[in-house]
């Protein structure tokens, strides 16, 4: 059976890093490749630049790149030129995540029986990032496909990871993520600025809130703090996730590929950043003081 991931040699990586911790600076803070992300915060409070800076390291680490943005594609078109796949509409979304769904068949009929967790060597990294998650939730006539959408997110993520698959989903609103039928799904979390302590507590829940996460204490001026907790090591760290302009994603290109996002099959695989190339491309802002309150 034929691999829809084109295959790539070992990479010597397999994490995202996200930032530097605040307390810490210098110590960066990062979570494996194959973890599926959940990101919320308020509008400006830096879900953009996560997102960036984890695009930026799929580039360079030789992945694929598929998006799914309805909001017209405003944030995903500033990538078009190193996306694998977009969906800008829920007809194109319903078709993106049907073709996902069935390469993660394909992939697990192929290698089923042989291995428990794929990785680089045997399958190219795929990364699919959801901006804003809400905006597939429809009501009226656009409900029988907006459900369709859902529940192909929610097979995806059960059955992805250990098929070298990594999804990032993002939303403004915890309150609707809570709702989603996938949420349990995402173990790790993303908090940045949020609006109080219950909204942190639907975002991250309980545990990680008695633990010190306070994403409701960020201040406006500090888009990209933020507290990230793993369910499956119930930690929790409080870092600065850099801004990424315009014009360095704008700039953004395959190395040995095409020009039109996707690599050639016989490109070099980018090397992999070291600790100080980690330094480059996650500039932290100088470091301001948190209000920390209950509310």
């Amino acid at each position: 059976m034929k691999n829809p991931f084109r295959r790539k040699p070992p990479m010597p990586s397999n994490r995202y890093v996200l930032g530097e911790e605040v307390i810490h600076p210098g110590k960066y803070v990062s979570i494996p490749r194959s973890a599926h992300l959940a990101i919320l915060g308020e509008s400006n409070s830096g879900k953009g630049s996560v997102i960036a800076n984890i695009i930026k390291q799929e580039v360079i680490m030789g992945g694929e790149i598929w998006f799914i943005d309805l909001k017209a594609g405003m944030e995903a078109a500033n990538y078009e030129s190193v996306l694998d796949r977009k969906a800008y509409t829920l007809d194109e979304a319903e078709e993106l995540l049907s073709a996902f769904n069935a390469d993660v068949d394909s992939v697990a009929a192929e290698w089923r029986g042989k291995t428990r967790n794929l990785d680089d060597s045997q399958v190219r990294h795929r990364l699919l990032v959801i901006d804003e998650a809400a905006d597939m939730i429809k009501s009226g006539p656009n409900k029988k496909k907006s459900d369709s959408c859902i529940e192909m997110v929610r097979s995806a993520l059960s059955r992805s990871r250990a098929l070298n698959c990594t999804m990032v989903v993002s939303t403004q609103n915890p309150r609707v993520s809570t709702s989603l039928p996938y949420r349990s799904l995402l173990l790790t979390t993303l908090a940045l600025r949020l609006n109080s302590k219950s909204e942190a507590v639907m975002a991250l829940d309980e545990d990680a809130v008695q633990r010190g996460a306070r994403p409701w204490s960020i201040s406006f001026n500090r888009p990209g703090d933020g507290y990230l907790w793993d369910t499956e090591t119930n930690s929790v760290r409080f870092l600065h996730v850099p801004f990424v302009t315009d014009e360095e994603i704008h700039s953004l290109r395959r190395v040995g590929g095409d020009g039109d996002g996707r690599s050639g099959s016989g490109s070099p695989v980018p090397a992999t950043p070291s600790p100080s190339e980690y330094r480059g491309l996650l500039r932290r802002p100088p470091l301001l003081r948190c209000e920390m309150r209950d509310e």
